[in-house]
């Protein structure tokens, strides 16, 4: 069997289209850029339709019809909150939670759940994948602290539960084998039975194990015990999920990546590629891809720049620094360019895949001198299926709560809340 992107063939006939336009799923996608940007290169002047890009988005000329550039909206609390130091694990584990991670030195970790996992538990069932998370940038180690923070809230912008995130995918092989069968390995339906027969013994084992482990446990240790029970649970569901809807070979002449890409434009751009795919076969809906982790030290020497990402953020308003942040900037906003076309690119119905998508762009720091959480630099692409008027520039009330965003697109996306996170209703201006 293939899974086929929607056809113009599929869709009624427009002498019998009495009815309305098919209706097609609706898709979100998250893409996480860390360390704040040059606040005066990225910002728009004019507010509405009639608006000159700024040098920072100048990349996105083309598709600027497509795109909400926005202003005002605020991650209250990745800002410190009287915990001092340890912005770059705020600002990642607060984007997509708007919850404050909890800071003890490693001991224990603590955020809230992410608006895509949120979804993916709502509808996930729909797919063959609930979520697809990837990276593009080889993690921290997991043990290092900063400031009193675990590296670990560096590492993932999605967690399942305020105590569980989600591990970010680097290598796009192993994407590419999440979505599509693995003939290399499985060369027979006999092979692959018992493959899958091995793996739901196994987890059957540990759930046993576990489950009589807990009753010789302390109250504390049989909370981190539930908790990783639940984080076994949520892989077998995953896998019960993976056999209803079974894997499918790729489209003809599309060959598994053979690994990580050492260029850095070419590993990002085969990510999105494989969103691109997982997105137009309906393997998933919903994506969070980490162009970098929070606090990245990426160097972009192919753009003429030897300073790592991080020691331009803290620009001191030295020109080579806020230069060299500048072009990182805009490197970073024509990769998401880059998927916006594509996506722009493939007819679905009368419209395209872009029509039917939700992608939300930027980061939880505006000026990483500064270290501020307000006024943050958000791109918000699609049209989310007609509800969205694009190619405007909105200035939101200052301070308007990020997550208010995230409770407009989960309602979108059918998934009807009255708050997530620290919103305070849903996001105004983004219809009108």
């Amino acid at each position: 069997m293939l899974a086929l992107p929607a056809l113009e063939i599929m869709s009624p006939r427009r002498a019998l289209a009495a009815a309305a336009t098919p209706r097609f799923p609706m898709r979100m996608g998250f893409f996480y850029v860390p360390n704040g940007v040059n606040v005066e290169k990225w910002f728009i002047a004019e507010e509405g339709t009639k608006f000159t890009l700024s040098p920072t988005l100048e990349p996105l000329a083309d598709i600027r019809g497509d795109i909400i550039f926005t202003s005002g909206l605020t991650h209250n609390q990745g800002r410190d909150l009287g915990d001092g130091g340890g912005e770059h694990p705020r600002e990642t584990s607060s984007w997509l939670t708007a919850a404050h991670p909890r800071k003890n030195f490693g001991r224990e970790v603590r955020a809230g759940i992410s608006v895509d996992q949120f979804a993916a538990q709502k509808l996930g069932r729909q797919t063959r994948l609930p979520s697809l998370e990837i990276a593009c940038e080889k993690p921290q180690p997991p043990g290092m602290c900063d400031a009193g923070y675990s590296g670990i809230y560096r590492n993932s912008i999605s967690w399942r539960s305020d105590t569980t995130p989600v591990p970010h995918e680097l290598n796009p092989r192993q994407v590419f084998l999440r979505m599509f069968r693995d003939t290399a390995q499985a060369t027979d339906a006999q092979e692959e039975g018992r493959q899958t027969m091995l793996r739901k013994s196994v987890l059957d084992l540990i759930l046993e194990d576990a489950k009589a482990l807990g009753a010789k446990l302390g109250s504390d240790d049989r909370h981190k015990l539930d908790e990783y029970l639940h984080s076994v649970r949520a892989v077998e569901e995953q896998i019960q999920a993976s056999e209803k809807f079974p894997a499918q070979p790729p489209p003809s002449g599309i060959l598994a990546p053979d690994g990580i890409p050492a260029e850095a434009t070419q590993h990002i751009r085969l990510m999105l590629d494989l969103t691109v795919l997982a997105l137009q076969t309906d393997t998933t809906r919903i994506v969070s891809c980490m162009f970098a982790n929070g606090g990245s030290d990426r160097t972009f020497q192919w753009l003429g720049v030897s300073e790592s990402h991080h020691s331009m953020s803290h620009h001191e308003r030295k020109p080579e620094r806020l230069e060299g942040l500048l072009r990182a900037d805009r490197f970073y906003a024509d990769q998401f360019g880059y998927l916006v076309r594509k996506l722009k690119g493939i007819r679905e119905g009368e419209g395209t895949l872009l029509d039917h998508t939700m992608l939300v762009y930027g980061g939880s720091l505006r000026d990483g001198n500064k270290h501020e959480h307000h006024d943050l630099p958000i791109l918000i692409a699609g049209n989310g299926g007609g509800t969205f008027k694009t190619g405007r520039n909105i200035k939101f009330a200052p301070e308007t709560p990020m997550a208010n965003l995230f409770l407009s697109l989960l309602d979108r996306m059918g998934i009807h809340e009255p708050r997530f996170g620290d919103s305070n209703g849903m996001l105004k201006g983004l219809s009108a």
